[in-house]
């Protein structure tokens, strides 16, 4: 086991991380390219075990995950003023991070997931991937091939001005969101293609049914 406390891990590839969520879909994670590194976050080295997953990499504080396989790296980061997947983002650099088993199960690592994705000063685009949801934390502008009617919500990661968008039932147009005031949850997708142009700002988060998947990732593959 490797303890390195801020050892930075460099992939060229999307990663792929899997959290403790008990609810993990292992067709979600055995669809997406084999070419790219799977890394268990502590806990999520079981859940990844049970469905069938064999991790490249083990990391976190690991005081949920149980015995790590001697043929498994593991990087110890230790510490409880950040998460486990804090930990994780704040170490990884890859084009892309897709995260399974940190939007379902208990509300308060819900909670602490969005915490964790609020905090990534990386300029790298993250998904993460729920039951019902998925989560797109972009770098920049947005732009998306949906369905209309399609549920689509915005959520601010700090205050966030938007210069505007498209394709969209409510406008943000010159609109300024923060958690506690402004935000923008249950809009609805009115064309099949949806820009934002966001202004200045400390980032933002878009919410989408777990169906609209493929085109998120479409969205943002390097």
């Amino acid at each position: 086991m490797t303890d390195a406390a801020t050892e930075e891990l460099q992939w060229d590839r999307p990663v792929l991380l899997i959290g403790a969520s008990p609810d993990l879909d292992p067709d979600m994670v055995s669809g997406i390219d084999p070419h790219w590194p799977l890394i268990a976050v502590d806990g999520g080295l079981d859940t990844a075990h049970a469905a069938g997953l064999r991790p490249s990499l083990v990391l976190g504080d690991m005081d949920s995950a149980r015995r790590v396989p001697d043929d498994v790296p593991a990087l110890q980061l230790d510490g409880q003023d950040d998460t486990d997947l804090e930990k994780a983002l704040q170490r990884i650099s890859a084009p892309l991070i897709i995260g399974f088993g940190f939007l379902d199960g208990r509300l308060d690592h819900v909670l602490a997931s969005m915490h964790a994705i609020t905090r990534l000063q990386r300029d790298i685009p993250l998904i993460l991937v729920g039951r019902r949801d998925v989560l797109l934390r972009p770098v920049g502008d947005v732009a998306l091939s949906l369905v209309p009617g399609t549920r689509f919500s915005v959520w601010p990661l700090g205050k966030q001005h938007f210069a505007g968008s498209s394709g969209l039932q409510w406008p943000l147009d010159a609109l300024t969101m923060t958690q506690g005031g402004t935000i923008g949850t249950s809009n609805r997708v009115a064309s099949a293609s949806v820009t934002i142009n966001a202004g200045d700002g400390e980032g933002y988060a878009v919410i989408l049914p777990l169906a609209a998947y493929d085109a998120v990732l479409q969205s943002v593959l390097p």
